[in-house]
Protein backbone atom coordinates (compact mmCIF):
# COMPACT_ATOMS: atom_id res chain seq x y z
CA UNK A 1 0.00 0.00 0.00
CA UNK A 2 2.83 2.28 -0.69
CA UNK A 3 1.47 4.34 -3.16
CA UNK A 4 -2.19 4.80 -1.10
CA UNK A 5 -2.86 8.27 0.68
CA UNK A 6 -4.72 8.26 3.58
CA UNK A 7 -7.54 10.46 3.90
CA UNK A 8 -5.29 13.25 5.95
CA UNK A 9 -2.41 13.27 3.59
CA UNK A 10 -5.03 13.80 0.83
CA UNK A 11 -6.98 16.30 2.71
CA UNK A 12 -3.28 18.08 3.44
CA UNK A 13 -3.01 18.76 -0.39
CA UNK A 14 -5.55 21.25 -0.50
CA UNK A 15 -5.16 23.03 2.49
CA UNK A 16 -4.06 26.66 2.18
CA UNK A 17 -0.55 27.58 1.14
CA UNK A 18 1.47 28.30 3.77
CA UNK A 19 3.47 31.14 2.31
CA UNK A 20 0.44 33.08 1.39
CA UNK A 21 -0.28 33.34 5.45
CA UNK A 22 -1.41 36.77 5.53
CA UNK A 23 -1.92 37.72 1.81
CA UNK A 24 -6.04 37.93 2.33
CA UNK A 25 -5.15 40.62 4.94
CA UNK A 26 -2.44 42.49 2.93
CA UNK A 27 -5.57 42.45 0.42
CA UNK A 28 -7.79 43.61 2.14
CA UNK A 29 -5.78 46.55 3.95
CA UNK A 30 -5.08 47.70 -0.04
CA UNK A 31 -8.43 46.85 -0.98
CA UNK A 32 -9.28 50.06 1.60
CA UNK A 33 -9.56 53.24 0.00
CA UNK A 34 -7.36 55.95 1.23
CA UNK A 35 -7.68 57.68 4.47
CA UNK A 36 -6.97 61.40 3.91
CA UNK A 37 -5.20 63.07 6.72
CA UNK A 38 -7.08 65.34 9.22
CA UNK A 39 -5.54 69.04 9.29
CA UNK A 40 -5.56 70.01 12.90
CA UNK A 41 -6.96 73.43 13.85
CA UNK A 42 -4.63 75.36 16.01
CA UNK A 43 -5.48 74.72 19.03
CA UNK A 44 -5.60 70.76 18.89
CA UNK A 45 -1.84 71.39 17.53
CA UNK A 46 -1.10 73.52 20.68
CA UNK A 47 -2.43 70.87 22.58
CA UNK A 48 -0.87 67.92 20.87
CA UNK A 49 2.58 70.28 21.33
CA UNK A 50 2.19 70.51 25.20
CA UNK A 51 1.40 66.87 25.47
CA UNK A 52 4.78 66.01 23.15
CA UNK A 53 7.07 68.66 25.46
CA UNK A 54 5.68 66.75 28.13
CA UNK A 55 6.82 62.97 27.26
CA UNK A 56 9.70 61.36 28.63
CA UNK A 57 11.28 57.78 27.59
CA UNK A 58 9.44 55.47 29.20
CA UNK A 59 5.95 56.88 29.37
CA UNK A 60 3.88 54.70 28.53
CA UNK A 61 1.43 55.82 25.72
CA UNK A 62 -1.41 55.67 23.40
CA UNK A 63 -0.71 57.39 19.81
CA UNK A 64 -3.19 57.80 16.98
CA UNK A 65 -0.85 58.50 13.55
CA UNK A 66 -1.46 58.55 10.18
CA UNK A 67 0.67 56.09 8.00
CA UNK A 68 0.40 57.44 5.00
CA UNK A 69 -2.71 55.25 4.12
CA UNK A 70 -5.04 55.61 7.25
CA UNK A 71 -4.55 55.98 11.08
CA UNK A 72 -3.34 53.39 13.09
CA UNK A 73 -3.44 53.12 16.61
CA UNK A 74 -0.63 52.14 18.80
CA UNK A 75 0.02 52.15 22.48
CA UNK A 76 3.35 51.06 24.36
CA UNK A 77 6.16 52.51 25.49
CA UNK A 78 8.37 55.61 24.25
CA UNK A 79 11.96 53.68 23.74
CA UNK A 80 13.51 57.27 21.97
CA UNK A 81 12.07 61.11 21.73
CA UNK A 82 14.28 62.59 18.55
CA UNK A 83 13.44 66.05 19.68
CA UNK A 84 16.08 67.54 16.41
CA UNK A 85 14.29 65.16 14.65
CA UNK A 86 10.96 65.70 15.75
CA UNK A 87 9.77 62.07 16.13
CA UNK A 88 8.97 59.61 18.64
CA UNK A 89 10.26 55.24 18.74
CA UNK A 90 7.51 53.72 20.59
CA UNK A 91 7.44 49.93 20.55
CA UNK A 92 10.07 49.69 17.13
CA UNK A 93 8.48 51.83 14.94
CA UNK A 94 9.46 56.08 14.55
CA UNK A 95 6.53 58.59 14.20
CA UNK A 96 6.78 61.94 12.94
CA UNK A 97 5.64 64.33 15.29
CA UNK A 98 3.52 65.48 11.78
CA UNK A 99 2.12 62.32 11.65
CA UNK A 100 0.55 62.36 15.46
CA UNK A 101 -3.28 63.20 15.62
CA UNK A 102 -3.57 62.29 19.03
CA UNK A 103 -1.20 60.98 22.40
CA UNK A 104 -2.62 60.32 25.64
CA UNK A 105 -0.02 59.59 28.35
CA UNK A 106 -0.96 56.63 30.97
CA UNK A 107 0.55 56.41 34.16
Amino acid sequence: MKGKMSRLQRAKQFMPFAALKGFETLLAAVARPKEMRVELSEDQLEELNRTIQSLVEGDFVRVLYYTGHCYTELLGVIEAIGRPAHSLSIEGVAIAYKDIKEINLYD
